[in-house]
Formats: C-alpha cells, sequence, structure tokens
C-alpha cells in the first residue's frame, strides 16, 4: 500500500515537472516568435527608408541621363553608389526570422548590383563612355531582377521599380545615341526633313558634354 502512495507521489511530481517544463517551453517559444516580430518590423521599417533614398538617386540619375547633364549623373551616381554600401554593411547586422531570410538573400543581391550600376554610371558619365554605360544598364537590370524576387514575397514594402526600369532604359538609350555619335560618318547637323532631327537636342547635349570633357581635361 506505502509503494503504491509512493509511486503516486512519485507519478504527480513528474506531472508537475512536466507541465512546468512545457509551460517554460511555451514562454520561450512565444517570447521567440515576439523578438522575431519586432526584428522583422524593424528590418521592414530599415528597408522602406533605404528604397526611398535608392528611389531619390535612382529618378535623379534617369533625369540627368535625359538632359544628358554628366555633372548631375556623377554626383548622383556617387551618391547611389554609397548609399548601396551603406545599406549592405547595414543589413548584415539584421537577424530576422526563418521566412525573411530569404527576401534578406535577394535583397543583398539586388543592392549589390545596384551599387555596381552606379559606379559604372559614374565611369560612364566621367569618361563619356557607352560600353561603362552598357555594363551599368545590365547591373539595374540584375538588380531589378532581384528587387522583384523582393516584391513577390510581398513581405516587404514595394521596391522601386518603375525608377529602376526609367534608368534601364536611359541607360541603354544614352548608350545607343553615344555608339552613334561617335560611328565615322555620322551627321552631328539633322535638318528638319532628316529622320535624325527629333534629337537636335540629344545632339546639343552631347555638344554640351564634349566642352565639359575638355573643360575637365584642361583643368587637371
Amino acid at each position: 500500500m506505502r509503494s503504491v502512495r509512493r509511486w503516486s507521489v512519485h507519478a504527480a511530481g513528474l506531472l508537475i515537472l512536466m507541465g512546468a517544463l512545457l509551460t517554460l517551453a511555451l514562454v520561450t517559444a512565444s517570447d521567440t516568435v515576439v523578438a522575431e516580430d519586432a526584428a522583422d518590423q524593424e528590418f521592414s521599417a530599415w528597408y522602406t527608408t533605404t528604397m526611398e533614398k535608392v528611389e531619390v538617386a535612382t529618378n535623379q540619375m534617369a533625369t540627368a541621363i535625359e538632359n544628358f547633364d554628366c555633372m548631375t549623373v556623377e554626383v548622383w551616381a556617387s551618391t547611389g553608389y554609397n548609399d548601396a554600401t551603406r545599406a549592405l554593411g547595414e543589413l548584415d547586422g539584421y537577424s530576422v526570422s526563418a521566412e525573411l531570410q530569404p527576401v534578406q538573400q535577394h535583397l543583398k543581391l539586388a543592392l549589390e548590383q545596384y551599387k555596381s550600376a552606379c559606379y559604372y554610371t559614374e565611369l560612364g558619365a566621367m569618361q563619356y563612355d557607352a560600353d561603362y554605360l552598357e555594363q551599368a544598364a545590365g547591373h539595374v537590370k540584375s538588380a531589378i531582377t532581384h528587387f522583384e524576387a523582393v516584391d513577390a514575397s510581398g513581405l516587404l514594402p514595394p521596391a522601386p521599380l518603375s525608377a529602376l526600369n526609367r534608368l534601364q532604359g536611359n541607360l541603354e538609350y544614352a548608350t545607343q545615341v553615344l555608339r552613334g555619335a561617335q560611328q565615322p560618318g555620322a551627321s552631328a547637323t539633322p535638318t528638319p526633313g532628316a529622320p535624325g532631327y527629333g534629337v537636335l537636342a540629344v545632339l546639343s547635349g552631347l555638344l554640351l558634354v564634349t566642352v565639359y570633357l575638355v573643360h575637365r581635361r584642361v583643368s587637371h
């Protein structure tokens, strides 16, 4: 009889211990979820701010390219490069939930491609080089692919895809214009009836760029 009672006491104690451990596990799991939610929210806020910077720099580069304003292209390409460099450094400091980790990886690749795009955009504007601008356009295209993957997750606010597509198109167009202007025998004085008359503003911009580059060489 005593052994039965002793067993009952042990069993009750074991049940109490198991209950305590289960409660502790549930509390720990709950705390982990709360911590991950807080980290994800902080990451989302940082992402929003970062994308605002990317959008501003991207639109400014695109506008400057449309105006063939090389100095402004250089300034904003440098700004975009620095913003991307800073963002990549900050990105590694975020510990997000398992659900967001693949998104974080796509974002890292997107920022790396965007950083390279800014680098080659600045070089292309500085050196009036179509090859560099073409490389920049390729990097923007790759960045867009990864930003689209981020958007597809639905876990973060939309990326500035419209601005990025605009920049890619402008870089590709500028590449074509520069290569066309550098072709032997290319006419730089289109007439109103000629097919090239519609790009008179572009050619005027090219003249300004040439003067700017000559000035840079003389000043250095």
